[in-house]
């Protein structure tokens, strides 16, 4: 159904519902902003050899990601943390190479100062002990080109500015915060590898202006912000209770690389928080859907032990998995503008938050997923369904073997900016009262709509012999938006036969 903008405000108003506020897709709101930045997370530059010289993946990619900012007029760049894959001093050295290359002596084109406005992660805190890359390219000395050796040392070197574990700049009259990963392992949820936020926030927090936004950057989620309470990587909780006293504060964050077009990566409640994405590939592990998995994902821990079954490898989004926003700043309002860093598409409609926050805050996520619309099929869109052979991941105990594999053929549904495919969830009934669910990431999902890549059929498999049914089955597909909000199904009958 075709609904008019005045009429879906209108209608939301009188439910109760606050609609979310979006900018037309590709711009930036009217008027002259008073601060303009860019963000980017989890860039993961990471060293090899070609030819017997040291190169970095992703340099490239960064500094041209640094260029389109540069073009649009940035005043400085949040990196949310996980810039040197290896944690390697030589990793951070491309990581400012590539930065210089597009901000030489860290100004615009004009001679303004473009503010580096960024953080250690987990990676360049620890990344030297993981595998044995380090230890490849630099063998016993590997240790002495760790970031970790000294932070502080390696932070001089690269970016030309002293180090601080938690740091506070002012860019065109806002204030910024970051706060560096310098503790514990990366254990994946309740991290704590960022403990300095409540003491720094305890001792100058009255020092922030009240009136303005102020923007806070760290590397691990703000635990039961973004993404909810079940991205992977979240941290311990108390940076949240730190930014709770503060109504203005905005909230970067990285780690989960899950995707900026899941609506889900904005939250909002006693402040705003927004998980950055990734620049380097977006991450699937989540565990919104358990206690299932989907069949192209990697399940969370507690579903570990159906994995090895799985016929699907997890999605690969290390080719194009790439992932910005430029974010700018009003009187009145911060406009969110989200990219495909692959082409600088649009990935969906501008956020459009309000400030001061409004209260109940437009973002929050029960009226949002109320509100929001769920994506269908186009008219006449049918199912292709057939046993075919296939192997299973396997590990541990579950051996690799051919076996038949059923293959479900889904048509794209009708992407648009704020009802675009997330997921699709497949129902299996039998005609004796059987019944299996499966769950498969939509191809694309977390690509620009604008572009074929989210826009092509998507296939689920799954091994018949731990299938729940049997004989004649239905099955029926339903699209999905990030909020599990789910469209009208399409069906088709299919008969499995039973072995003999």
């Amino acid at each position: 159904m075709l609904i008019s903008r005045r009429w879906f405000i209108g209608g939301m108003a009188s439910l109760g519902v606050a609609p979310v506020l979006r900018a037309a897709a590709g711009t930036f709101s009217a008027g002259k902003p008073n601060l303009t930045f860019g963000v980017v997370t989890d860039i993961h530059l990471s060293i090899y050899r070609k030819k017997g010289v040291l190169a970095y993946h992703g340099e490239e990619k960064f500094r041209k990601t640094m260029e389109w900012f540069r073009d649009h007029g940035v005043d400085g760049v949040v990196i949310c943390g996980d810039m040197a894959d290896h944690g390697l001093v030589d990793e951070l050295d491309a990581v400012a190479r590539a930065w210089y290359a597009a901000f030489p002596d860290g100004k615009a084109p004009d001679g303004r100062k473009v503010e580096k406005l960024f953080v250690y992660g987990n990676h360049d805190w620890e990344g030297y002990k993981y595998g044995n890359v380090a230890k490849k390219h630099f063998g016993d000395k590997a240790y002495d080109h760790a970031i970790n050796k000294d932070l502080a040392a390696a932070w001089k070197r690269s970016f030309h500015e002293d180090y601080a574990p938690i740091w506070h700049k002012e860019v065109k009259g806002y204030s910024f915060i970051g706060a560096h990963w310098i503790a514990d392992h990366c254990r994946g949820w309740d991290e704590k590898g960022v403990p300095q936020t409540p003491g720094w926030f305890a001792a100058n927090g009255k020092s922030l202006d009240p009136s303005k936004p102020f923007f806070y950057m760290q590397h691990p989620p703000l635990k039961n912000t973004c993404h909810c309470d079940w991205v992977w990587g979240h941290d311990d909780g108390k940076s949240t209770a730190a930014l709770s006293a503060f109504r203005n504060a905005v909230a970067f964050s990285g780690h989960s690389h899950a995707s900026i077009n899941d609506e889900r990566a904005i939250w909002q409640g006693a402040f705003t928080s927004i998980g950055a994405g990734s620049l380097k590939y977006i991450g699937l592990e989540y565990g919104d859907v358990a206690p299932f998995g989907r069949e192209n994902d990697l399940p969370m821990r507690e579903q570990r032990g159906e994995d090895p079954y799985k016929v699907m490898w997890k999605l690969n989004t290390h080719k194009d998995g790439h992932q910005g926003m430029l974010v700018r700043v009003f009187d009145d309002r911060i406009v969110f503008n989200r990219r495909d860093c692959v082409d600088f598409s649009v990935l969906g409609d501008d956020w459009v938050v309000p400030t001061p926050l409004a209260d109940p805050p437009p973002f929050a996520y029960a009226k949002r997923a109320a509100a929001s619309v769920a994506p269908e099929f186009q008219n006449g869109a049918e199912l292709k369904v057939c046993i075919a052979k296939g192997k299973n991941r396997g590990g541990k105990n579950v051996p690799v073997v051919e076996q038949s594999v059923m293959e479900v053929t889904i048509p794209a549904a009708s992407n648009t900016m704020n009802a675009r495919v997330f997921d699709f969830a497949l129902k299996i009934t039998d005609d004796h009262g059987g019944r299996d669910d499966r769950y498969v990431f939509a191809k694309g999902f977390y690509r620009s709509v604008s572009g074929g890549k989210a826009n092509v059929p998507t296939t689920c498999r799954f091994p018949v012999s731990r299938l729940h049914v049997s004989g004649k089955l239905r099955i029926e597909v339903f699209p999905r938006n990030s909020f599990g909000r789910a469209g009208k199904p399409i069906a088709t009958d299919f008969t499995l036969a039973v072995p003999s």
